[in-house]
């Protein structure tokens, strides 16, 4: 058994400039990766990132080296970037570099079109737990496979085996604490999108757990940058990374100078060649590891490489932070919109709710529910996902009255979560009709491998494109839900180009960051992959900025923390904007509300589409305070930015739909 003692790992380091390109190579970096000016994950610098012809030259560069360049394309793309997408792939099918680096589903389908020559890596954006998604990949063409940063390092050797496709991880630098590609609280406050690269950083913000039903002790740690990442450092543990046969080390650091990647590729470099010089005899260098501790930024981790670092995995002191981008949400903000209209709306859209049992989907059904979609999240107080036989008998006495039926997978499913969504789509089996929403590639391939039929992609997919639609509907994909960071302008373009059903959320809380990471067990210093007390089963907690806002804390049946967002998204005042654009489903988020709440919410939605179709005006302001009354919490336009879009904008939007 070779332990993977065979070949080095890759040394891939980032480059931001032609300078840092140039000594990260000298500094024994056998590959480099680096952006353009758009349409990647590093935005936030205008002085950072190649222009086409720095691009040109630094692959020259590299090559003339003997080393490798790949390029990030790593960002979500909207449908009025898809010309800009295919002007960069055709400029990367001129300048070759040795692959690319992908996060949306439209630039691998692009590439193939344009430039099929350039291999394919999904980034860790595309956040893959599983083979099922690895295996995914592959036959859709990717060569190499950035996992998920929240899986331990047997896990990705594990996925590695099963898929025969090679893994890259990340081994130094800047770590996100959300689930790569689930973090949306950027987006959905500021407009300004983590998956886009221009994340306000809320993970910095400081923060105070607080319990909002029980009578629960809080923790003298419960209040400081609680969601604060540590710097990722794997420099000792480099063995480890051989033997777990990672094909490519990667270093964080696109944004950092040249004189500070450097050092540390250096550092790297000399680590792996002495364990290959010499296995049996190595040790870490202990005068190496005071370097990277003295050049370091904020302090370090291993983060997840091993299990789960609990309170070791963040620093609430925050005394290392280098730079803040919003210290806190702004105040939300609900725009009343002009759904005064005389004028009949055509067809009204299915009206969809989102519930964790069977009560609220009677609930839902009586109140005029045409769908019904079941989570299986499993919060810790809200009960778990409803049994096989109970949800079989709730499809069953549904479809006598064309209700529709689905059910949701959890947003993350690592190893043992895919084997157990196997197991209840398998204990489902019996239900033709049933919808299946998958929130990765691996788990729409399951389903279609136990042969359903009517496939949703949930939000957890980033559908932002047409193209990307499209690419989900050559895989079985029926249906899609539209990511939950598009704008209502954004959402408008992509309804103009979309060829295929498409869902809304429109009502209810949104998990703006979905954490491995325990916020209260770590506030204990407990960790819920050791002994935990499980304090989350005793009270209802939420997390308030500086603002003063609290947005609510969830606990599901694997221990990991859904942060939602203070205020539910509410789109009844703009309704007849959304209805008009032929969006297929207005979805309301009641997973978390008792079956009373459920049924208000559907009622007040039901009775809306109804006044709509007949042309008759709204009573918005009776209708929101129903809605305010029933769940307690404060409503906002979400994402949608209402208020930037003027009714010339609608009038214009409807010209060129038609």
């Amino acid at each position: 058994m070779s332990l993977g003692l065979e070949k080095k790992p890759e040394i891939l380091a980032p480059a931001g400039t032609l300078e840092a390109v140039q000594q990260v190579i000298d500094a024994g970096a056998d590959a480099v990766y680096v952006g353009g000016k758009g349409l990647n994950m590093r935005q936030h610098r205008a002085s950072y990132n190649l222009t086409e012809p720095q691009i040109a030259e630094a692959i020259e560069f590299v090559h003339s080296r003997g080393k490798k360049l790949y390029f990030t394309l790593n960002s979500l793309i909207l449908d009025s970037q898809i010309g800009q997408l295919r002007r960069t792939l055709s400029m990367l099918g001129r300048v070759g570099p040795d692959a690319i680096i992908v996060q949306d589903l439209a630039v691998a389908s692009l590439a193939r079109e344009i430039c099929v020559q350039i291999p394919l890596h999904a980034s860790t954006m595309m956040n893959v737990h599983n083979a099922e998604t690895a295996l995914t990949l592959k036959m859709m063409g990717f060569a190499r496979i950035i996992p998920s940063r929240d899986i331990p390092l047997h896990e990705i050797r594990r996925i590695r085996e099963q898929s025969g496709v090679e893994m890259e991880c990340f081994v130094h630098g800047d770590m996100c604490i959300s689930q790569s590609s689930q973090c949306y609280l950027s987006g959905i406050l500021f407009g300004e999108s983590a998956n886009c690269g221009r994340c306000m950083k809320p993970c910095r913000w400081q923060w105070k757990l607080v319990t909002t039903r029980g009578d629960a002790e809080l923790s003298p740690q419960g209040q400081g940058y609680l969601l604060a990442r540590k710097d990722l450092c794997l420099l000792s543990h480099v063995p480890a990374l051989v033997q777990n046969e990672i094909a490519a080390l990667k270093i964080e650091g696109r944004m950092r100078s040249a004189e500070f990647l450097a050092p540390v590729v250096t550092l790297y470099r000399k680590a792996v060649d002495a364990y290959f010089e010499d296995p049996a005899a190595y040790a870490t260098n202990a005068a190496d590891m005071q370097k990277i501790f003295a050049q370091r930024v904020r302090e370090m981790t291993t983060a997840h490489s091993f299990s789960n670092p609990g309170s070791g995995g963040v620093e609430i002191s925050g005394r290392r932070e280098p730079r803040f981008f919003s210290h806190a949400a702004p105040a939300p903000g609900l725009t009343i919109g002009h759904n005064g209209t005389a004028k009949p709306v055509g067809t009204a859209p299915e009206l969809i709710v989102h519930v964790a049992s069977i009560a609220g989907a009677q609930a839902a059904v009586e109140a005029g529910a045409e769908a019904v979609y079941f989570c299986h999240e499993g919060y810790s107080l809200h009960g778990p996902a409803p049994a096989a036989d109970a949800l079989i008998d709730f499809v069953r006495q549904a479809s006598r009255t064309g209700v529709r039926v689905g059910v949701l997978m959890p947003h993350i499913c690592d190893e043992r979560g895919m084997a157990e969504w196997r197991r209840r789509l398998q204990e489902l089996g019996s239900l033709g009709s049933l919808t299946i929403g998958a929130s990765s590639l691996g788990g729409l391939q399951v389903a279609r491998d136990q042969r359903y039929r009517s496939l949703l992609a949930d939000y957890p997919l980033n559908v932002t494109n047409s193209v990307a639609a499209d690419e989900l509907s050559t895989m079985g994909v029926a249906r899609v839900t539209a990511s939950v960071e598009l704008t209502f302008s954004q959402l408008a373009e992509f309804m103009t180009a979309v060829r295929m059903p498409v869902e809304v959320i429109v009502q209810g809380p949104v998990c703006g960051m979905l954490l491995e990471h325990c916020v209260l067990a770590a506030a204990w210093s407990e960790n819920p992959q050791g002994v935990c007390s499980m304090r989350c089963r005793r009270a209802a907690y939420a997390m308030e900025d500086t603002g003063g806002q609290r947005h609510p804390l969830e606990f599901d049946r694997r221990c990991r923390n859904h942060l939602f967002t203070a205020a539910d998204v509410c789109v009844l005042p703009n309704l007849e904007r959304l209805v008009t654009l032929g969006i297929s489903g207005l979805r309301l988020e009641c997973q978390l509300d008792k079956p009373e709440t459920v049924a208000v919410l559907t009622r007040v939605y039901r009775q809306a589409l109804g006044r709509l179709k007949a042309g008759e005006p709204l009573d918005a302001d009776n209708a929101l305070a129903e809605i305010a009354a029933a769940t307690g919490r404060p409503l906002s336009d979400g994402p949608f930015d209402f208020r930037s879009v003027t009714p010339t904008e609608d009038k214009e939007k409807d010209l060129a739909r038609t």
